[in-house]
């Protein structure tokens, strides 16, 4: 774990500059403030946080994200299209990272320090970008090199776009042996990072990015790739029966098994995916996280929780069924879903799993009788909106920690479903089904779980879907149901054909 705890008091107060105007201010106020950081670095004997925010103009935040993936910026992008706001990190000014059970709350009281003394007003300052792995130890697998159990990065830079505009703000960190010639550096770099990422938001051309290792058992789709399923499907419906049976012995109530399916082609571009997936499903919230030549993008439509003030919203994720191609068929499809008993059933669950985890952080819950329809491009789920308020003293990070994973993506009771997964699902999840999210220093933010996606290396992209298993899941249609939600991804990724 990685963290500071302090920080200039003449950095609190944002102020808004144009970046170059007047012989560029920018400079002068980051730098008074990285000096004053290192002095208080220097005499408190730890790492201070100085920062301050610039207006940068119209971006495309897609594009800055391309940019900065194919320079080895290791960025995130998180957006919701359909708000018209996003949030693009570049570079790390400071990191929270760990591993096992209390990564959750290492990591909130990390942040919680160092949000603390750095900022104490103001509608713009430091915001967390990051996510955690499906499993509290994290990837083992090397497809998902650089990807730990936690990662929380500060950026240097975090360009915030909405519709009227962008802004950034930069953040430097100053260390207790800091000379001044390292604090201008520092400085220096900062603001250079940020020109390179402003002249980026007007032109993205791609590059290519190292490949992962051969496979085995391949055949080639209609465009020409090479795909292969990681868990081939007689194996993986096997694994559904033998789930199933075991959700009949009574051993749990319901269990989520993933597959994954990896495909290859001439390179995979991950500003181009997101792009298309911000065209293709603008109400769900993208991602993107580079690190060291990999990124995992996606399009999740289901959150984990958001946090406004004390306002928690949250929501019940779980039965799907496909989009009608006319809009009588995809009424019809739509009732049939809200009919099924099996898919109430595996609804049901997660409703009672989300209420008990909020109960102990939260209060007036508000949480509708019964399920209605949300739409995506390619699917429809069942879904309950929830709502409450968050107890004092209680952030978004303990949310998280108590939600994750939710019976969505994990099963119920939690234990010994993640417990069945470990014995027979036969694959590293990594940050698949993992939270993935932003947090202010007001402690504002908003985490979801990230599905629909895949990750991104080169010449080969790998897809991951989960099917929620109950006493009467037959094999074959839950097949069917993971093919369903493997074709955004599918798409966005140019490579429509399927094995």
């Amino acid at each position: 774990m990685k963290g500071t705890d302090a920080a200039p008091s003449d950095a609190r107060a944002p102020r808004v500059i144009e970046l170059g105007a007047g012989g560029d201010p920018a400079a002068g106020v980051l730098l008074t403030r990285a000096r004053t950081a290192a002095r208080r670095a220097a005499s408190q004997g730890h790492p201070v946080i100085a920062w301050t925010t610039v207006a940068v103009g119209s971006l495309d935040p897609v594009r800055v994200f391309g940019w900065a993936a194919s320079a080895g910026h290791d960025p995130m992008l998180w957006m919701r299209p359909h708000d018209g706001e996003a949030l693009v990190g570049v570079g790390r000014a400071w990191e929270s990272t760990g591993a096992g059970p209390s990564r959750f709350t290492e990591a909130r009281d990390a942040w919680r320090a160092l949000a603390r003394s750095v900022v104490t007003e103001g509608e713009n300052g430091p915001v967390l970008m990051g996510g955690f792995a499906f499993a509290a130890e994290g990837p083992q697998d090397v497809r998902w090199q650089g990807f730990g159990a936690a990662s929380l990065v500060l950026p240097r830079i975090l360009i915030s776009v909405r519709d009227a505009g962008a802004t950034a703000t930069l953040c430097v960190a100053a260390h207790q042996d800091d000379d001044a010639r390292r604090v201008e550096d520092e400085v220096a770099a900062t603001l250079g990072l940020l020109g390179a990422a402003v002249r980026s938001g007007d032109g993205y051309t791609g590059s290519g990015w190292p490949s992962l290792g051969s496979r085995a058992e391949i055949a080639v789709d209609r465009a020409g790739r090479v795909s292969e399923e990681l868990n081939p499907a007689g194996r993986w419906k096997a694994l559904v029966a033998r789930t199933a049976q075991a959700v009949r012995r009574g051993e749990f109530a319901k269990v989520v098994v993933a597959r994954a399916l990896s495909v290859r082609g001439v390179g995979f571009d991950p500003a181009q995916t997101l792009a298309r997936l911000r065209a293709g499903y603008p109400t769900c919230a993208l991602f993107g996280v580079a690190r060291g030549g990999r990124c995992f993008v996606g399009a999740t439509p289901e959150r984990l929780a958001r946090v406004r003030g004390d306002t928690v919203t949250a929501m019940a994720l779980a039965g799907s069924a496909p989009r009608g191609t006319s809009e009588e068929e995809d009424r019809r499809l739509g009732e049939a879903l809200l009919a099924s008993a099996k898919d109430r059933i595996e609804h049901a669950v997660v409703v009672d799993v989300v209420r008990a985890s909020l109960d102990g952080v939260c209060t007036d819950l508000s949480i509708p009788s019964a399920p209605t329809l949300l739409k995506v491009s390619n699917v429809q789920h069942l879904h309950t909106p929830i709502a409450a308020r968050l107890h004092k003293g209680s952030t978004l990070l303990d949310l998280v920690d108590r939600l994750h994973p939710t019976p969505a993506v994990g099963g119920v009771p939690r234990e010994d479903a993640l417990d069945w997964l470990r014995r027979h699902e036969d694959l590293d999840r990594g940050w698949y089904a993992g939270p993935i999210g932003w947090m202010d220093h007001r402690g504002d933010g908003e985490f979801a779980v990230a599905i629909r996606s895949a990750l991104l290396s080169g010449d080969e992209a790998v897809l991951f879907a989960g099917c929620g298993i109950v006493a009467d899941s037959d094999p074959e249609a839950e097949y069917e149901e993971s093919r369903l939600k493997l074709r955004p991804m599918l798409s966005a990724l140019g490579a429509n054909g399927e094995t």
